[in-house]
């Protein structure tokens, strides 16, 4: 009997968490295409990706594409957005990895999984 009520305490903790522990915005999970050099190298992309601020996940869709010059690379990234603006936040995190080294454009092909164009354009940084 002991254990049962300590348990009901335990699960109403979880489900009853006071809002100031939870987080305001909910993860943006984006998908998009680095455009890099030729020489890039993808898992020190990735890495310099994945210790970004507000970058939670990040993770390879296709396998790399070198050709022509320059290397395509296409990855999701699940971060926690600055701001409720989708298309502020998207801009921002496009930002930020385009100023890593090696990579030269960054298209922005979904957010949550959909398909994502600005004013009928694709969203290129």
């Amino acid at each position: 009997m002991k254990i049962e009520n300590h348990l009901r305490e335990y699960i109403n903790l979880l489900i009853e968490q006071p809002a100031r522990l939870r987080l305001k915005r909910d993860l943006t999970n984006v998908t998009m295409i680095l455009t890099m050099d030729r020489d890039a190298h993808v898992p020190d992309t990735l890495t310099r990706v994945r210790v970004l601020p507000s970058v939670a996940v990040v993770g390879q869709r296709e396998p790399v594409n070198r050709g022509g010059g320059r290397t395509v690379l296409e990855i999701y990234v699940k971060f926690l957005p600055g701001t409720s603006n989708t298309y502020e936040s998207v801009k921002s995190i496009g930002k930020v990895i385009k100023g890593l080294p090696g990579v030269r454009i960054v298209k922005i092909t979904a957010v949550g999984g959909r398909p994502v164009t600005y004013k009928g354009s694709p969203i290129v940084i």
